[in-house]
């Protein structure tokens, strides 16, 4: 990551630090939690969450810097440069890993000396590996130039994570699932002969019926 990334880290970090620091003392919000870039952030999330994965990059400059928790359990987990970046790395790992997946927005935080907007939330979802919901306290912080995000840090417990469905395992459970599919079309096949065996008694019934019924007539005609 650039000595500039870097900087902008140990700002976010310090104003997040002041951010709780003012809501665990009372105080009022550093900023308005609508319109502005805090109002854009909140409708990318928005839109990350519904699925609209254009819609949520389209937030971020070509060469954003994204810098993720470390650790096997977040998707995308590390440093990313560029939003092709995030999409191969973050977005794609969220999508193999999870049925659902989201970041729940409790409060928005703008300084309005710094070019930063944090939130305060928690990632939620479903994963794929693992059992339960995932709801992992998280913080966002973006940092603007202009009306777009040219960085990004997030802070939270890689642990709390579920893990990532790497491309291999996904792979190989297609595999599996398009095997079971074989094996139920076998089954069936082997079926069908012994239905239609069956089927195929019905003419030897019916030439024995004839057979009585000649032999019927034969004794009347005596």
């Amino acid at each position: 990551m650039s000595e500039e990334s870097t900087g902008m880290d140990q700002r976010a970090k310090s104003f997040v630090d002041q951010a709780k620091r003012s809501m665990g003392a009372g105080e009022a919000p550093l900023a308005t939690e609508a319109g502005g870039r805090s109002e854009g952030m909140r409708e990318a999330l928005k839109a990350f969450g519904e699925g609209d994965i254009d819609r949520f990059l389209s937030a971020f400059a070509d060469d954003v810097e994204w810098a993720g928790p470390n650790g096997d359990g977040f998707p995308g987990a590390g440093n990313h440069q560029g939003r092709d970046a995030v999409r191969d790395g973050f977005v794609a790992d969220a999508e193999r890993s999870y049925a659902s997946f989201g970041f729940r927005p409790e409060r928005y935080l703008e300084s309005p000396g710094e070019n930063v907007v944090v939130a305060l939330g928690a990632f939620i979802g479903e994963g794929v590996k693992g059992t339960g919901q995932l709801d992992a306290p998280a913080v966002q912080v973006w940092e603007y130039d202009g009306d777009k995000v040219v960085a990004v840090a997030i802070y939270t417990d890689s642990a709390a994570f579920p893990g990532v469905v790497t491309e291999q395992e996904q792979k190989e459970r297609e595999e599996e699932k398009e095997g079971g599919a074989d094996d139920e079309g076998g089954d069936e096949d082997k079926d069908e002969p012994q239905d239609r065996g069956e089927g195929d008694d019905e003419p030897q019934d019916r030439g024995d019926r004839e057979d009585k019924d000649r032999d019927q007539d034969k004794e009347k005609d005596r």
